[in-house]
């Protein structure tokens, strides 16, 4: 593979890693509804430990670094957070 064609796919996967971001992100509006429901709050600390705890052992099944993609994990948490607290009107409350 020439240099060009590793960037051209490194490319394609960054918009593949955007894609899921804002699938993940749509997922927060369905979240929130059952949340709003059941009258559960928008932080829910043992989901949080959950999936980062998935996060990180998978990511040594895969040989990366699990600590670097748990640092991602908790950005993602916090943007579903954020986006689930737009949608039930909270806005940007900690």
């Amino acid at each position: 593979m020439t240099l060009e064609s590793v960037r051209d796919e490194i490319c394609r996967i960054d918009y593949a890693l955007i894609d899921l971001i804002a699938e993940r992100q749509h997922l927060a509006a369905a979240v929130i509804g059952e949340k709003h429901q059941t009258g559960a709050p928008v932080k829910d600390r043992e989901q949080h430990a959950r999936v980062l705890n998935r996060a990180f052992e998978y990511a040594v099944t895969r040989n990366i670094d699990p600590v670097e993609v748990r640092k991602i994990f908790e950005i993602l948490i916090a943007m579903n957070e954020e986006r689930q607290r737009e949608y039930s009107g909270e806005g940007n409350l900690p």
